[in-house]
């Protein structure tokens, strides 16, 4: 007697006719009438879940895992109609295949009879098409009829923080509007970092949408989001756009919705425009965390190394390459004696109006240096699988020189792209603007003001500053974006 295991799925757009009760008494129907033997433990059910990718199936994974066993767990996978397995002509070709002949395993579909010959081929492989086709379109046409409710400014997704939604309108919930409003607040006007605003609203006890802590990140997903000055952001291209830099500048349409703003529209783009023009790296420690204003800043002339704080109690910096034994010569500054040499440089660049800056280009205002960056960070992955394929033995030296061939290139050519991008910085443009800029920081600095506003002034204009312990001097690197 052949014994088999059960596939059933249903998403959330199939009609009542295949629900999983529907199929799974059709299936067990098929396999009595066919003296076909099933056990509980396979029948596998995966539900309001697409069909388009296999990955995103847990229970349809667990299924082609059970299947690999020896000896094999069973003779047959019935399904309701070949759709069910899989709508990506894909994997369907890709999973059908690895059962039938890694396993021994055929998928037979009890409504869509095929014979066991050459013309079956044929008639599947329609089958699977149609399948796709249907699925592809369905899509699209989901994503018109989403697009055009965005273009009317209609709101079509969950309340973000700060509202409720009723009949398809976001309503303002007060107590947590009035806490956006203050994430506002403190960012433009307080001299908050998005760190510092994540770190006040846990200490608050103040949880997410979702209870989560706050993070550096969904504070700013809530600085930028246009829903909170009364307009409704929708992306046509789905999540895959949905990187930060991307939340302003991607595909997305962003009009005028009928919901009520919290914060008015002069505060989100005074907001936006500091978030756009601050010069910070990713990697950068927030400015909270810092044991000083200038920590991160400066470096030794001789190695080039980053001048690392000593800690309160020693209330200095020292070359980091040295203290490893690294950097032949001592950089050791105290806290106070770098914040004086520092203001006294600024002092001279007013006093004299003797400077120079680079300018940052503006050809990367839609973010096409970070993809490109990210693009890299994502070809060094590639690279490492690839080494590990051939130290593993998967792939052979001919194939492993191959595929390090064809990355070498792809790294190459974004490079390539990166330089281009970096090589539009010029130098010596809008100085009027940049002293005004230098004034605005040194009465920062020169003041009480405390740490966070210190830092986070000196480093809209200031790139890095090198330290020469000999001659006591600082060589300050300004930027103007």
């Amino acid at each position: 007697m052949q014994t088999a295991a059960l596939y059933i799925r249903v998403s959330t757009e199939d009609q009542t006719e295949y629900s999983p009760d529907a199929q799974r008494r059709a299936l067990l129907d098929y396999a009595k009438r066919n003296s076909i033997l099933v056990s509980d433990e396979y029948i596998f059910v995966d539900e309001g879940i697409s069909g388009r990718r296999a990955e995103k199936r847990p229970a349809f994974m667990e299924m082609i895992a059970r299947a690999k066993q020896t000896p094999r767990p069973f003779d047959l996978i019935l399904v309701h109609k070949f759709d069910r397995f899989a709508r990506s002509r894909e994997d369907s070709i890709v999973y059908k295949s690895l059962l039938r002949k890694e396993c021994g395993i055929s998928v037979v579909s009890i409504t869509e009879h095929i014979e066991d010959d050459k013309f079956s081929v044929i008639l599947e492989a329609m089958l699977e098409a149609m399948a796709e086709y249907y699925s592809l379109n369905l899509a699209d046409e989901v994503k018109k009829g989403m697009t055009e409710k965005a273009r009317r400014g209609e709101y079509q997704t969950y309340a973000p923080f700060g509202y409720r939604l009723e009949h398809g309108m976001l309503i303002p919930v007060p107590e947590k509007a009035e806490i956006v409003r203050q994430m506002y607040e403190s960012y433009l006007h307080h001299g908050k970092s998005p760190f510092g605003i994540a770190r006040e609203l846990n200490d608050r006890g103040i949880r997410t949408l979702r209870g989560n802590t706050w993070e550096n990140r969904t504070v700013k997903y809530i600085l930028q989001n246009p829903v909170y000055k009364g307009y409704v952001r929708w992306n046509p291209a789905g999540k895959q756009d949905l990187r930060e830099h991307k939340y302003l500048t991607g595909n997305f349409i962003i009009e005028k919705g009928a919901h009520e703003a919290i914060v008015p529209e002069d505060l989100w783009q005074s907001v936006n425009d500091k978030l756009a023009s601050e010069h910070r790296s990713v990697n950068r420690k927030p400015a909270e965390l810092h044991a000083h204003w200038l920590s991160g800043l400066l470096r030794c002339s001789t190695c080039g190394g980053l001048l690392a704080s000593g800690g309160a109690k020693l209330s200095a910096f020292q070359c980091m390459n040295y203290s490893k034994g690294k950097c032949p010569i001592s950089h050791h500054i105290t806290y106070r004696r770098a914040a004086q040499t520092v203001c006294e440089a600024f002092r001279v660049f007013l006093a004299t109006g003797d400077f120079r800056y680079t300018v940052i280009a503006k050809e990367d205002s839609d973010g096409k240096l970070t993809l490109l960056q990210e693009k890299l960070a994502k070809l060094s992955a590639k690279e490492a699988r690839a080494k590990d394929a051939y130290l593993s033995g998967i792939d052979t030296l001919e194939e492993y020189r191959e595929n390090r061939r064809k990355l070498s290139a792809e790294r190459e050519n974004i490079q390539t792209a990166v330089e281009e991008l970096t090589a539009k910085q010029k130098t010596g443009d809008n100085r009027t603007d940049m002293l005004a800029r230098i004034q605005n920081v040194y009465d920062v600095i020169s003041s009480d003001a405390d740490k966070a506003i210190k830092e986070n002034a000196i480093r809209s204009v200031v790139e890095r500053i090198m330290y020469d312990k000999s001659s006591e001097n600082m060589d300050i690197f300004l930027f103007y974006n």
